[in-house]
């Protein structure tokens, strides 16, 4: 056999096993939540499942797997199917999982199994690149293509005809409808495309499950994962960030939301605690809730460990920050699960460089809920063009909220901050020329870009705004590294290239402009909080 033919059936071949253990290792976390005539079906899929791991391992010389499969097999046969030992057949199905991530390395396997092994499921197989694609799609991707092919040839004759024509009107006319034929065509590709790289977000519920078992087993809890929305559809580039936010997030709502069931008990609840994950769209952002059924944060202990930290405390969503802040941990000791307040700080960091955000609520006794927002797909995106002081700048589209004209006199500076009233409130306002180097000042007209993220409002003043575009988001250079209120670059049609704005980045930039007491635009003192119109203030020249 070639070996090309030979390394695409191997791919075929992990792909596959991949998804059958993820498929086993569902079924195992479904026995015990399962009446006895549905275990007894699903202990049948299971065996049919290791049956054809078995087979495949096999046929594909990979014995180690093989004998592994079946001693799956022969685990399975001997569980008591009213109180089936799911811990050891997870531990087997780690092993398994272990060598054939072993084999699939091309490495011989050790023979050693490692007690921790992340959970392998369907979103391995999606971070990995192996994704199915139906034939109907690949088809219409197919005909598309044919389209585009006609209308360039279409757009290359009118473009040839034109200097033979006696009219530049009438040889303009046949290109242009040549073009807007085939942007069209274009267009439709595109949508097409995308949509093939949107994966469900069920991918990622055996992935928590797991975490919420594992979890739960050793914190002598008992949890349960309730799932909604598991059809909305997200980008593959966002999957990876919301299989680490939410894998942080259920981590945390086990270890310290959910109380032990003693404590359950006393307060009058069910012994056995939930962790809800629900997911919808909204506009051009997908919305993924994480709450609990559990005790709900104790604002007192988290005030008393912020002030302690020597942090200000404003109000209640001031505290709410401090979860996030690196480091910061209301748990005592520190141990493999939680402890050293590093899991809420990565969860908000992932969100945040893919141009998203996390709100927290909570109610005491009753439980507390993340709620997640991220865009739709971070390959394409529509965004609005500004203009400061020769720079353009590309703020994505979903964050603003509104366009307001700034005219002499409406800017102001309060506790050397610049300021703008909007609907009533005073909303910290920031000049990009000044915040970004190419100007010493703040203007005193524009236009000011409302943005919105992570349920808060800044203004953005702009010298002009230059249009809306979709465009093609790119990373920055490594050796750029990650400038505050930057998220990526794109290249317009130009060639020109934009930065990319990133608002939750700009909510984190003070808005000082007092440059002769020596506060940077990114540094010193708190940031200014909204409130009433009204309050004295100097009026920016």
């Amino acid at each position: 056999m070639p070996d090309e033919l030979f390394s695409s059936l191997l791919g075929d071949f992990f792909l596959d096993a991949q998804e059958r253990v993820g498929k086993v290792e569902g079924i195992f976390l479904a026995l015990n939540a399962a009446e006895i005539p549905a275990r007894e079906r699903l202990l049948e899929e299971a065996k049919r499942e290791l049956h054809t791991l078995k087979g495949n391992s096999g046929m594909m010389g990979f014995k180690d797997l093989q004998s592994l499969a079946h001693m799956l097999e022969d685990l399975l046969s001997s569980f008591n199917i009213e109180a089936p030992d799911v811990d050891a057949g997870l531990a087997a199905l780690d092993g398994f999982r272990q060598t054939l991530d072993t084999c699939s390395r091309g490495s011989e396997p050790s023979g050693e199994v490692k007690d921790t092994v992340a959970p392998v499921t369907d979103l391995d197989s999606a971070m990995q690149g192996g994704l199915r694609v139906p034939f109907e799609a690949l088809d219409e991707l197919v005909d598309l293509l044919a389209e585009m092919v006609i209308f360039k040839n279409r757009l290359s004759e009118a473009i040839g005809r034109g200097p033979a024509m006696e009219s530049p009107a009438e040889a303009w006319d046949d290109v242009s409808a040549a073009h807007e034929a085939l942007g069209k065509t274009l267009t439709f590709l595109q949508d097409r495309i995308m949509q093939l790289r949107m994966v469900p977000l069920k991918m990622l519920f055996g992935h928590l499950r797991r975490i919420v078992h594992d979890e739960s087993v050793a914190q002598n809890k008992q949890v349960t994962l309730e799932t909604v929305g598991g059809d909305t559809p997200m980008d593959k580039a966002l999957l990876e960030v919301a299989a680490e936010a939410l894998g942080h997030l259920v981590r945390n709502a086990v270890v310290h939301g959910i109380e032990s069931p003693a404590e359950r008990r006393q307060a009058k609840k069910e012994p056995g605690g939930v962790v809800r994950l629900s997911a919808t769209i909204r506009g051009n952002e997908v919305h993924i809730e994480v709450g609990d059924d559990g005790r709900g944060i104790d604002m007192h202990a988290l005030e008393a460990q912020a002030r302690e930290n020597g942090a200000t405390v404003a109000d209640d969503q001031d505290l709410y920050s401090m979860l996030f802040a690196p480091g910061f941990s209301t748990k005592e000791d520190a141990d493999m699960s939680a402890g050293r307040g590093m899991g809420l700080y990565a969860a908000l960091q992932s969100v945040q460089r893919m141009g998203g955000g996390i709100e927290v609520s909570s109610e005491a006794g009753a439980g507390c809920r993340f709620s997640i927002h991220l865009p739709l797909s971070v390959s394409i995106m529509p965004a609005l063009l500004v203009a400061a002081d020769g720079e353009e700048y590309a703020i994505p589209l979903t964050a603003v909220v509104e366009i307001v004209h700034l005219r002499p006199g409406e800017g102001h500076v309060l506790n050397h901050a610049g300021v703008f009233t909007w609907r009533r409130n005073v909303l910290p306002l920031l000049d990009l020329g000044y915040i970004f180097g190419t100007n010493t000042g703040s203007r005193g007209k524009g236009y000011v870009v409302i943005i919105g993220a992570e349920g808060k409002n800044r203004g953005i003043l702009a010298e002009d705004i230059t249009g809306m575009r979709e465009i093609v988001v790119k990373g920055l250079d490594a050796m750029v590294g990650h400038p505050r209120g930057i998220s990526g670059s794109t290249i317009l049609g130009d060639g020109r290239v934009l930065l990319i704005l990133d608002p939750s980045g700009l909510l984190a930039i003070r808005p000082f402009i007092d440059g002769a007491r020596g506060m940077a635009p990114a540094e010193a003192g708190a940031d200014v909080a909204e409130s009433p119109s009204g309050l004295a203030s100097e009026t920016i020249m």
